[in-house]
């Protein structure tokens, strides 16, 4: 009896089934790009990976990548992805999320999922704004940026979006 050895994955096996629908020029295509680049070169198979996300334009990633994904909720992806790790941890888990969603919304999560060591990848697209809400500030924008929305400051110092008169 041969032993043969399968052939090795490409990246365009790692292709969704949905095109992404992002910006033309949006920097999520070349993330997309080389996380299955680089899941074929670590002859990772598509039922051994989970990619989980948050919410926002680059959080719909798990979407156009062929492997397990889950959706999660704003800013939770690192708690699902612990989970996950945990409860199998023979499984790659690789998160994937914007900047507002990873270090404004889920910003606790980061600090304790670093601090549990979770064998995991996160990987933050950060655009310096929240792009699904067309131009909210996030926790990455530059000082002094001008949003497309006008904003106010809150009583923290904080930028918020304003609010209109009913």
């Amino acid at each position: 009896m041969t032993i043969t050895n399968p052939a090795p994955l490409t990246a365009k096996e790692f292709k969704g089934k949905v095109d992404p629908d992002w910006c033309p020029g949006c920097g999520d295509y070349g993330v997309l790009n080389c996380l299955q680049r680089a899941c074929a070169e670590l002859a990772l198979k598509p039922h051994e990976l989970l990619v989980v996300s948050g919410i926002g334009c680059s959080s719909n990633l798990p979407g156009f990548f062929n492997a397990y994904g889950v959706h999660s909720l704003h800013g939770r992806s690192l708690p699902v992805a612990t989970g996950a790790k945990l409860a199998n941890h023979e499984l790659t888990v690789v998160v994937t999320g914007g900047d507002g969603d990873g270090y404004g919304i889920g910003g606790n999560h980061l600090a304790h999922t670093a601090r549990r060591n979770v064998n995991l990848t996160y990987i933050v697209m950060d655009n310096q704004i929240y792009g699904l809400t067309t131009g909210q500030v996030s926790p990455t924008s530059r000082e002094g940026m001008k949003p497309r929305a006008p904003l106010m400051a809150a009583s923290s110092g904080r930028p918020t979006r304003s609010r209109r008169p009913s």
